[in-house]
């Protein structure tokens, strides 16, 4: 570890995903001479959770989609440093670990924080697990169980639903593939042409679709694995399968912050509370700030705002180590716009984009060309500055 460290003060970020990059990269670029980054991440790796769809589906390239964090800082701990530790609390000025870290022991002081930590959703959607070698497994798991069965049932059509269907039903066509979504729409913080596009294109596959009709769940929810299932939905409809997937739910994972300040939480749906400079909503707090999927936000959750809530945090952050007082933080400006692009099959894509100026939506003869069998994880892998090649894609 490099000396220099220990005279640094830290600015800590919990979660290592989207939101905490952008800054991070920033920060590498043109680092404090008084402060450093650090991020405390239980995953051994940034996931690529972009790509898990179709690596739920499709294998050979599961090992590119889990990124090493080594080389995030240039190997530089004076600049910054990402800790695989489990944040148990939060205190004031201080972060509880999990375990013993080497140069910090259990408890890290901090002048700053980024809080974000992000949300839960199902697998395939997000793991659960922390290590590389755990989350191949799980994706190669659900490629052989995909395999097996010949009537997958998958239960919610958000978008890791959406292109789950696709790419099952694409690779396997001569399986039986239903949707089930519980709205009368897909995504409907979208244009619905948007909409109209995504189905037209899973009806191109043979995705049978059904929408407008809830499904029963079963206490437990539906097991994983291959065997005759039936899926009842409120509306009376009884679905024939042989496996049922689950892409519904979203849980913020604000607890931490929740014992820290509950006021700062959402009591109605667990999301944080933020003031437009990203500060916790708590005015205890001003030091502290939240961003990405965790935060109570008109944005949509995807990696995009995330990274832009997260440098919005960085950079008043920045403001106050150079000693700018708070009454003067810029606000974040949301551009209120809804951006996403899905990946339904190898040459098949919808997107809403303001690319192009006015916000539009477009179909596979735009948004499907040149979809990389990773599903773009090499962007991340640049991020790190890591070459994506085979002596790195097992560390």
């Amino acid at each position: 570890m490099v000396a220099e460290t220990i005279t640094k003060k830290n600015i800590v970020i919990i979660g290592g995903s989207c939101a905490a990059i952008g800054g991070a990269l920033a920060w590498k670029v043109n680092p404090s001479p008084t402060h450093r980054l650090v991020i405390i991440e239980t995953k051994s790796h940034f996931n690529h959770v972009f790509g898990f769809p179709r690596a739920s589906v499709i294998g050979g390239f599961e090992r590119e989609l889990f990124v090493p964090y080594a080389n995030l800082f240039g190997g530089d701990d004076s600049i910054g440093k990402v800790i695989n530790a489990k944040a148990v609390k939060i205190n004031a000025n201080s972060v509880e670990l999990d375990r013993e870290v080497t140069g910090f022991g259990k408890e890290i002081e901090f002048d700053y924080m980024i809080y974000g930590a992000g949300t839960t959703i199902p697998s395939p959607g997000r793991l659960t697990c922390d290590t590389k070698k755990e989350g191949i497994s799980i994706l190669k798991n659900y490629q052989k169980i995909i395999k097996d069965s010949k009537r997958p049932i998958i239960i919610g059509a958000g978008a890791v639903g959406l292109e789950l269907a696709a790419e099952i039903k694409e690779h396997y066509p001569e399986k039986e593939v239903t949707l089930l979504h519980s709205r009368d729409r897909y995504l409907p913080r979208y244009k619905i042409s948007l909409h109209d596009i995504t189905y037209n294109i899973l009806r191109k596959h043979g995705v049978r679709q059904i929408i407008g009709d809830r499904v029963i769940l079963p206490a437990g929810g539906f097991p994983l694995q291959v065997k005759p299932i039936t899926v009842k939905t409120k509306g009376g409809k009884e679905i024939e399968g042989d496996l049922a997937i689950m892409c519904i739910g979203m849980t913020p994972n604000s607890n931490l912050i929740a014992e820290l300040s509950p006021k700062s939480i959402n009591h109605e749906n667990g999301f944080i509370k933020v003031k437009n400079t990203m500060q916790l909503e708590d005015s205890a707090y001003p030091h502290i700030f939240a961003a990405g999927d965790v935060i109570d936000h008109k944005d949509v959750k995807t990696g995009h705002f995330a990274w832009m809530q997260g440098m919005a945090a960085y950079d008043n952050i920045r403001k106050l180590t150079e000693g700018m007082p708070y009454e003067k933080l810029e606000p974040y400006v949301s551009k209120d716009v809804a951006l996403i692009k899905l990946i339904l099959g190898d040459k098949e894509a919808s997107m809403q984009t303001n690319v192009f100026g006015p916000l539009i939506t477009v179909g596979s003869w735009i948004a499907g060309r040149s979809i990389p069998r990773n599903v773009y994880a090499s962007a991340a892998w640049g991020w790190v500055d890591t070459p994506l090649d085979d002596e790195h894609s097992d560390q």
